[in-house]
């Protein structure tokens, strides 16, 4: 459950996360309308694509030095100094903006190291200072998780993710795809920014631009037809009348 407002029924106090979460004001803080989500993702997974879109609306400050390149190291994220130190929190200034948006991999590159994110430390600090943090985990194929993590890797990583959805769980997230990004594209993003309350610039014609080549294709590859494919065409030329589309697909050559 995320609330938008304090529910009559509950004290304006600190309040405990549903499920037993990660910090004690997520409820205090939903009345203030200070919005921090934090997209979180696997190696690979399009923590830099979903940043790009997501940075294009003018009341999100998000990573919009990505819209100018095609890609830059999580280190240099414009939240990572909170990730190295949470206390930056309590002196950060954002101007007018009511909206962030944080993106990290699990795990991630920390001077040459990879590790998990410090969640806890990050989120309890955005939370100290009155930003009511969202989480949207990103999924995509796991062949192709697998085999770009084996590419430039050298091994898989996922299983740094699944261990860092364990802490996120609590702070009930939000899953967001890859491959429905790609196939639906700004109705796709019409959708999320209705779930998750949330400003998103599906209508701005850079979305288009960075949605034309889809990241899956150069993994994707034909195959000869299976015995599948043909039992599929004998069941549906099974009820086919003549001259129709499926009339005589799939008979014994």
């Amino acid at each position: 459950m995320k609330f938008t407002t304090l529910p009559p029924d509950i004290d304006n106090t600190q309040y405990p996360l549903p499920n037993g979460g990660l910090t004690t004001n997520y409820v205090q803080n939903a009345m203030t309308k200070k919005k921090l989500l934090l997209i979180v993702g696997p190696q690979g997974s399009g923590n830099h694509l979903y940043s790009k879109i997501f940075a294009l609306h003018p009341d999100v400050l998000g990573w919009k030095d990505l819209n100018k390149t095609y890609w830059i190291v999580h280190d240099q994220e414009p939240f990572n100094k909170f990730w190295v130190d949470p206390t930056e929190w309590d002196t950060a200034d954002f101007g007018e903006y009511t909206n962030l948006c944080v993106s990290i991999s699990a795990p991630y590159v920390q001077n040459g190291v990879t590790l998990n994110p410090p969640f806890k430390g990050f989120i309890e600090g955005a939370e100290r200072n009155g930003w009511t943090v969202q989480v949207a985990i990103i999924g995509r194929d796991t062949n192709i998780l697998e085999a770009q993590q084996q590419r430039l890797r050298g091994k898989v990583t996922t299983p740094f993710m699944m261990e860092a959805i364990k802490e996120l769980e609590p702070l009930d997230p939000d899953y967001i795809s890859h491959e429905m990004l790609y196939l639906y594209k700004q109705n796709y993003l019409k959708y999320l920014a209705k779930v998750m309350d949330f400003p998103i610039a599906h209508d701005d014609p850079i979305v288009d631009d960075i949605l034309k080549d889809n990241s899956n294709a150069k993994y994707v590859s034909a195959v000869e037809k299976t015995e599948l494919d043909r039992v599929v065409e004998k069941g549906l030329a099974a009820t086919s009348k003549p001259g129709t589309e499926w009339y005589g697909r799939g008979q014994d050559e």
